[in-house]
């Protein structure tokens, strides 16, 4: 056949092509391997403390081939099968390549950032985890080869995995609680990833007792004492300002069992992270075992800190007790010394969408005035703050606040895997039932839940339904029923009757 007429276009995880008939496989196969080979983009077989859980498959980019095989196996299975592709994470751009009679496009969108597919989505799958993770691997060796006789190693943004495992009850099995730290340690865990106890990146009452005399739990963290952590675990933060800016990009990820990474993620956000980089990965670890992603399975146990490179800020490895941060002793040494300034770009002292008791007492109180005459059929009062508890079983067995409605955090997840959060529309469903319109952005919301947690769940659903979020009409009340519903509390509550 003559000319060029395009009979067919295929797209696959690396590139598309358009091809015609014209030039067999096996000569496009010929010219990718020379390009590949002059351009000098071909890795050599490396060597890491990873190991694969899929077999491993044939893979050529434009940036490497597959550490995982062998650089002639790669090749020989590319000429006799030219587009079987590993999925990698090359935004769409096509670069076209011309013959007389054909014309190949291989998209290599900005191959430089391999950030640009996750930039702005805060729910993000398995398999875009893992592509994200193979790519930026990938990115790091071909920038530590351009950079080999300097000290930049690291390029400016990173991609860092933050373990947010925190279990809330004991093992349904072993009726023993997990210790998620202790896991982090033994492995498997995520590429180069860092552990966040929520419970220790806090306001506690051992670290702040005129902050939280009343010992409650998981409280919010100050602004500085976030920012020493990041420091610690060297993450670049704060608002960003483009594409390329110095902030990285943090995917969050627990076990299965765990429950509450949403609340990592309103952690990070509220701190004044750039929502446009944080992330949560829609599954668990073991499901990205399962789907073939790439893990580090050595112990931390008996290590030296400091040895997972690029896991630790420079000069933060004495706070590290194999590969925990050890909080409490950054604290002390550095909280107060004002000489110590921190790397971590964020202006944020308190954090953002958080109210305190007092003013959910206000809305309460506003209910209550209102007489049963002006509540409509839901329970809620019209242009007034409602609020919304997301607590399970514990909001009928140990009773609520008055008007608060009841939406199970539970009810927010995926009923097949609790580490995934429902499609939008059952989502907004959920909403319409209770009576309350998200998308009003007049319509003040204050969250509450058991402890602070799973309200984050209802959060994060409100984000994702496109809710206008501001400090003035959407907040989590940080203490939340815990404070709430002491005995020494004289606030407003509703007790289960029996």
């Amino acid at each position: 056949m003559m000319g060029a007429t395009k009979i067919a276009t295929r797209r696959y995880p690396c590139y598309s092509l358009e091809k015609t008939s014209s030039i067999p496989s096996w000569a496009v196969a010929c010219f990718l391997i020379t390009l590949s080979l002059v351009t000098n983009r071909c890795c050599a077989l490396t060597s890491a403390p990873v190991r694969y859980n899929a077999e491993p498959q044939a893979v050529l980019s434009p940036m490497s081939v597959s550490r995982s095989v062998p650089p002639f196996r790669g090749v020989l299975a590319y000429v006799s099968h030219p587009f079987l592709l590993h999925h990698r994470y090359i935004a769409r751009n096509s670069v076209t390549l011309h013959s007389s009679s054909s014309s190949i496009s291989i998209d290599v969108d900005d191959i430089s950032n391999p950030f640009s597919k996750i930039h702005g989505k805060t729910l993000l799958s398995i398999q875009e985890c893992i592509s994200v993770s193979n790519f930026y691997r990938d990115s790091l060796q071909k920038h530590a080869n351009d950079n080999e006789n300097s000290q930049n190693k690291i390029p400016p943004q990173k991609l860092v995995f933050v373990d947010g495992s925190w279990y809330h009850r004991p093992d349904p099995i072993t009726n023993l609680f997990r210790n998620p730290s202790l896991e982090f340690q033994t492995g498997p865990r995520l590429p180069n990833a860092r552990y966040l106890d929520m419970d220790a990146i806090a306001s506690s009452q051992e670290l702040f007792p005129e902050r939280n005399p009343k010992g409650l739990m998981h409280m919010m963290p100050t602004g500085r004492l976030f920012r020493l952590a990041m420091d610690a675990f060297g993450i670049s933060g704060g608002a960003g300002s483009g594409m390329d800016d110095h902030v990285d990009h943090v995917i969050i990820y627990a076990k299965r069992g765990a429950l509450f990474t949403p609340r990592i993620w309103f952690l990070f956000v509220s701190m004044g992270h750039d929502p446009d980089r944080v992330h949560l990965m829609q599954g668990s670890l073991e499901d990205w075992i399962e789907e073939g992603g790439e893990v580090e399975d050595f112990s931390l146990l008996g290590s030296e800190d400091g040895e997972r490179e690029g896991t630790v800020g420079y000069g933060f490895e004495r706070f590290f007790d194999q590969g925990i941060l050890n909080v409490t002793r950054l604290f002390h040494e550095y909280y107060h010394t004002e000489e110590v300034q921190t790397r971590y770009r964020s202006s944020v002292e308190e954090a953002l969408n958080i109210c305190g008791k007092q003013d959910v007492l206000n809305a309460v109180n506003a209910f209550l005035e209102q007489g049963e005459s002006k509540r409509n059929g839901d329970g809620l009062v019209d242009d007034n703050t409602i609020i919304i508890d997301t607590r399970g079983s514990g909001y009928k067995r140990k009773g609520h606040m008055p008007s608060a409605i009841h939406l199970p955090y539970s009810q927010l997840a995926s009923a097949d895997n609790p580490l995934v959060l429902r499609p939008k529309e059952e989502l907004r469903k959920l909403f319409i039932e209770r009576g309350i319109d998200v998308m009003n952005p007049k319509q003040k919301i204050i969250l509450s839940c058991g402890s602070g947690v799973s309200v984050c769940h209802g959060y994060l659903a409100m984000k994702i339904l496109g809710r206008e979020m501001t400090e003035e009409n959407t907040r989590i009340y940080d203490g939340s029923w815990m404070e709430w519903g002491r005995d020494d509390e004289d606030n407003p509550k509703i007790f289960p009757t029996i």
